[in-house]
């Protein structure tokens, strides 16, 4: 005895609507069908079948269009390898173009601060600081290229004061080390203004109230001689 079913069981079964089956019986994707006294489709194991088909082929992202064409095939399993193959391809398209979004609006939200009072029109100036971002390693790249054979000086002055049992390698050493630690400073102030996350208007601090403010490598912590508003501000290149 042939086991027939109604579009609302097959609905039901695999958790779609009855509209979605009727779509796919429209589309000639379920080819199997009959008319039951009633008027209503009856559907048999080969329709459910196919079905199940349909609903394998959809979670892989599968136009209906594609999945007619594949089941008109002769090698219809080789015609499914080879489109999966097609497919692998465009979601890792679609991973890179995702991961590249993602990157951009956690950058784009890092300068709006959680309480910002700005207006829309502050999101124009948004967009000039994050695309001036990269303009701002330009000009930190030299300090911190430079960095690397200070510090090696520093600790190699300590280690042989303390091996020698005398400070004087390492006095001799900081004299150059305090000159490059204000060169440093004052590069770095010179070439580098702040932004406010919460009204979007770009400040240069004094030079005290830089100097002692809580940072990160990307931001002090500042009040906003615009809005008077206390943030970590960020960093961008004049």
């Amino acid at each position: 005895m042939m086991i027939t079913y109604q579009t609302g069981d097959l609905a039901k079964q695999y958790h779609i609507s009855v509209r979605t089956i009727q779509y796919y019986d429209k589309q000639g994707l379920l080819t199997t069908v009959t008319t039951g006294e009633n008027g209503r489709r009856i559907f048999d194991d080969e329709s459910k079948r196919d079905l199940e088909i349909i609903l394998i082929l959809k979670q892989f992202g599968f136009s209906l269009k594609d999945i007619k064409k594949i089941m008109l095939q002769d090698n219809k399993l080789q015609t499914v390898r080879t489109m999966l193959q097609q497919r692998a391809i465009e979601v890792e398209n679609e991973l890179k173009s995702q991961q590249i979004l993602l990157k951009e609006v956690r950058e784009f939200s890092e300068y709006i601060g959680e309480s910002s009072d700005a207006s829309l029109e502050k999101i124009l100036n948004t967009q000039h600081y994050v695309k001036a971002k990269p303009k701002l390693k330009r000009v930190t790249r030299p300090i911190m290229y430079s960095i690397v054979p200070v510090v090696i000086l520093q600790h190699t002055s300590l280690v042989a004061s303390i091996y020698m049992k005398k400070w004087w390698p390492f006095i001799l050493a900081m004299p150059f080390l305090i000159g490059y630690a204000a060169y440093f400073t004052h590069y770095i102030y010179q070439k580098v203004t702040y932004i406010c996350p919460n009204c979007q208007s770009t400040f240069n601090p004094k030079l005290l109230n830089w100097m002692f403010a809580r940072h990160t490598p990307q931001t002090r912590r500042l009040s906003c001689p615009h809005c008077n508003q206390v943030n970590n501000c960020i960093a961008t290149a004049k």
